[in-house]
């Protein structure tokens, strides 16, 4: 199975950042959550050195062309994930390009020169400044890079405190998921089935092929059945919530999945909710043609 998504969100960011997006394009930003699931390393930490000597280097696997990436030096104040016992660790960004000149003002009687909008750009990193980084290894080089839609957070202030302590209960399902799935509260074991169904359903940053690889029996069956417990109306910018996981899930007819239709309000009554008819077609898939059906992951393929 070939992966172009990646590839294209990939380039796209780097397209971002060398030149700027083309007028009225805006890519989306992940949710810390989201970033912290697809990224290797997740870090609280100070830039402490920006290196004088740019990298020419791919932007992502299979780039034909290379870009000049500054380096910073980051010391780890706090590792979140990936990271293990590294005290430093080096993060490629490529620095937006200079502010155009001004442009004369037009005379009187022409016509104004459209106003080009500037390009949205992953922050350049500055020495002294603390960041929550989120970040893949570079395929070449020895630096991690930051992807695009990936961008850091502060890690100064009240908000910045509540971000690290969401993102540590996050990344602790990833640690574990087995305990996250024993919980002995329903909300517990729903959230983690969720946030699992995000890591495993997640591609790669930086695009390339990937293959599709089932969890264990037990634990899939585990995920599944706390998913479908769980609460799909409640959504939490935190984390993961059941319906976005159960889109993640990619069902199709194959998998002996028919989607739901929307029911239509009766007279002055008002509509139904969607997600709720979608989690109940679930739970009835899950007792019947589901009941088999294995949670798969989605990995860069081997070469």
């Amino acid at each position: 199975m070939r992966r172009f998504l990646g590839v294209v969100f990939a380039a796209g960011a780097v397209v971002a950042l060398a030149t700027g997006p083309a007028p009225g394009l805006m890519i989306a930003m992940k949710s810390p959550a989201e970033r912290a699931l697809s990224a290797d390393v997740v870090v609280v930490g100070k830039v402490t050195a920006i290196e004088q000597d740019a990298v020419e280097a791919v932007p992502f696997p299979g780039a034909p062309n290379k870009v000049r990436f500054k380096v910073a030096v980051v010391k780890v104040e706090s590792s979140l994930a990936g990271a293990g016992t590294l005290t430093h660790i080096k993060v490629g960004f490529v620095p937006p390009p200079p502010p155009a000149p001004p442009q004369p003002a037009p005379q009187p009687g022409l016509v104004r020169p459209p106003i080009r909008r500037p390009g949205v750009f992953l922050p350049e990193l500055k020495e002294g400044e603390e960041y929550i980084l989120f970040l893949v290894k570079h395929p070449e080089t020895g630096f991690y890079v930051m992807p695009g839609r990936s961008p850091p957070l502060t890690a100064k202030g009240d908000e910045a405190k509540k971000e690290i302590e969401g993102l540590k209960k996050v990344l602790g399902v990833v640690a574990d998921p087995a305990k996250a799935l024993a919980a002995e509260k329903l909300d517990d074991r729903a959230f983690g089935a969720a946030v699992l169904i995000s890591k495993y359903r997640t591609y790669p940053d930086l695009g390339g092929e990937v293959e599709q690889v089932p969890v264990p029996v037990e634990e899939s069956r585990l995920i599944l059945k706390a998913l479908a417990a769980g609460d799909w109306t409640r959504f939490d910018r935190t984390a993961p919530n059941g319906m976005q996981a159960f889109y993640q899930l990619g069902l199709t007819e194959q998998d002996g999945w028919v989607a739901p239709k929307p029911v239509p309000a009766q007279p002055g009554q008002p509509p139904a909710n969607f997600n709720l008819v979608v989690k109940e077609a679930f739970v009835k898939w899950l007792d019947g043609p589901g009941k088999d059906y294995r949670v798969k992951r989605i990995v860069p393929k081997k070469q």
